[in-house]
């Protein structure tokens, strides 16, 4: 029996005594890896038990009501939406009974394929050594926001073609195809509009060095903001009513991350500490190497600066630094013939990100310990026959 075969045995009888024979692959860089990882988180998004106020538990009251709607009820759901696709696909699966958690599979398990995906072309690109590609791609796999990632489901969809739209368009120079992505993206979660006009400065002046390296500095103000100066700032601009309403929004309401911080349990603090955390690097290693040159970075500045206009708003800003996030990884990587001089920062990074992890798994030990310590959640069978999640399973 070959070690592939194997390997897809034992993943198919169970996906956590798998893992090591995925990881293995992943470090020998076989494609076969990647679906499996995919699969493996689409999985831990399946059986995630959510609390009351996360998005997914609004999710799944959403999937129970809209089976009582007929198409033009639907219509008139929509007609109040200003995104679609994510609420077209909840519909159909609502009115064709297929329990929701398949959807969520579906979702967690493309998005984390796409994100690795697009880092494993990079590495092919630049020629990685093996060692040195498993460690830029653990950590990818470790930077995830697992809040987001396995409750967030639509917005970190919606990121993974914003990813794929300025890929697409800026770095391999198909305007139309990234363009279409970013349509995709905003049509799946609307807060990416907030990219469609960073998409086009990029692609019309993808090497304006110094203009990308001068947002990135100005996006600092930002920083030091009081969001309601900034919501006076927006309702003087003229720009596009959808824009301007979803920009509004954002910074015209307390936020959740903001009502957590005042209730002043630690488990927020923690949280908070290790979303800001890995960025203190990443600014570090920006301003250290600014005055390098390259498309690559002019996307990363570019990222930021999006990010940085909503750093008043904690909880809209830690969702649109995961794209920036991203695309500092892979400068780190295109730019690895200065990075390899300074392999101890992928070793502080790579510490900070598992820092992050571990701090997350600490912070949702509650959700984590009810969703997956039980005896039907160790072979895949007996994953995929549970008992469907319902309203009246969700942790208060």
């Amino acid at each position: 029996m070959s070690k592939s075969f194997g390997k897809y045995l034992m993943f198919l009888l169970s996906p956590i005594l798998s893992l090591p024979l995925i990881l293995r692959d992943l470090y020998s860089n076989k494609n076969s890896s990647l679906i499996l990882i995919s699969l493996t988180f689409g999985i831990v998004s399946f059986l995630y038990i959510p609390l009351e106020s996360n998005d997914k538990a609004y999710y799944y009251l959403l999937y129970e009501n809209l089976s009582s709607l007929d198409i033009q009820g639907f219509f008139i759901f929509l007609s109040e939406k200003p995104d679609f696709l994510f609420y077209t696909l909840l519909y159909l699966f609502s009115k064709s009974g297929i329990p929701i958690q398949f959807l969520f599979l579906f979702i967690t398990a493309l998005t984390v394929w796409i994100w690795l995906f697009s880092f494993r072309k990079f590495t092919n690109h630049n020629n990685v050594k093996t060692k040195d590609y498993f460690i830029f791609l653990t950590l990818i796999l470790i930077s995830f926001s697992i809040d987001h990632l396995i409750s967030g489901v639509r917005n970190y969809l919606a990121f993974s073609f914003i990813l794929l739209g300025f890929l697409s368009g800026g770095i391999n120079n198909k305007k139309t195809k990234g363009l279409l992505y970013i349509i995709l993206a905003i049509a799946i979660h609307f807060s990416c509009i907030i990219f469609l006009p960073f998409y086009f400065i990029f692609i019309l002046f993808p090497k304006r060095y110094n203009f990308y390296k001068f947002l990135f500095i100005f996006s600092f103000i930002f920083i030091i903001t009081p969001r309601e100066i900034l919501f006076l700032l927006v309702g003087q601009l003229e720009l596009p009513s959808a824009i301007q309403n979803k920009t509004e929004s954002y910074l015209g309401e307390t936020d959740f991350i903001e009502n957590s911080l005042s209730i002043g349990n630690f488990n927020n603090y923690l949280k908070i500490f290790f979303y800001e955390l890995w960025t203190f690097f990443a600014w570090a290693y920006l301003f250290i190497t600014i005055n390098r040159k390259s498309i690559f970075r002019n996307l990363t500045y570019i990222c930021f600066a999006a990010s940085n206009l909503f750093y008043s708003a904690p909880d809209t800003y830690y969702r649109y630094i995961l794209v920036a996030q991203f695309f500092f990884l892979v400068l780190i990587l295109v730019e690895y013939d200065f990075y390899s001089k300074f392999l101890k920062f992928s070793k502080i990074l790579l510490v900070v990100f598992a820092l992050n992890l571990l701090g997350n798994i600490y912070v949702y030990r509650e959700q984590f310990i009810k969703s997956y310590f039980n005896i039907n959640s160790t072979t895949l069978i007996t994953i995929l026959l549970k008992e469907d999640i319902t309203s009246k399973d969700f942790i208060k």
